[in-house]
């Protein structure tokens, strides 16, 4: 039984690992116009590819829910353009993308997947409207190059050959308890 606890416990330890908490880590906070805008950017550091802003607006303490909200990224004009996933290499027609709250888990944010389509510095501009009220905040940001894809997707690399040997070590147990028995 002792056994159990341990391999739940090292199971535990590197879920906690592996999980990441919603919003990303702050790039911003300000207050514009009696706004204030918190602007969370996940993954951290920014990298080549999909990423997820998350805008936190709020009146005083309040939250605000009804505010229009949209993200535009520009890189400097020195930079070319680099290797994108597939999902992130179709043009969306424009240069702005709405943050909205429904692609949020948490219902509190306006969130966006921006493509972020080179390393360097670059500038992300968050709008917020809200009761006719406008404020714009800008966001200096280092976008790092794109994670070579064995290092990008290594948790879904190592997944098969894990549950594999989770698999043998169980059939391994159940045949030992069998010959004890």
């Amino acid at each position: 039984m002792k056994r159990r606890s341990h391999v739940f416990f090292a199971f535990t330890l590197l879920a906690a690992v592996c999980c990441h908490a919603d919003g990303g880590a702050i790039l911003a906070r300000q207050t514009i116009n009696g706004l204030g805008l918190t602007v969370f950017a996940s993954p951290a550091p920014l990298r080549v590819g999909p990423v997820d802003v998350s805008v936190l607006v709020q009146e005083g303490e309040r939250t605000v829910l009804d505010a229009t909200v949209e993200v535009a990224w520009s890189a400097s004009p020195s930079s070319s353009p680099e290797w994108m996933p597939p999902c992130c290499a179709m043009e969306s027609g424009t240069a702005k993308t709405p943050a909205v709250r429904a692609h949020s888990n948490n219902r509190l944010l306006y969130s966006a997947i921006v493509p972020m389509r080179s390393s360097g510095p670059s500038e992300l501009v968050i709008r917020v409207a809200q009761g006719g009220r406008e404020a714009l905040l800008s966001c200096d940001v280092e976008v790092r190059p794109h994670l070579p894809a064995a290092l990008a997707f290594w948790p879904w690399l190592v997944l098969p050959p894990v549950a594999i040997a989770g698999f043998a070590l169980h059939q391994n147990l159940v045949k030992s308890r069998q010959k004890g028995d």
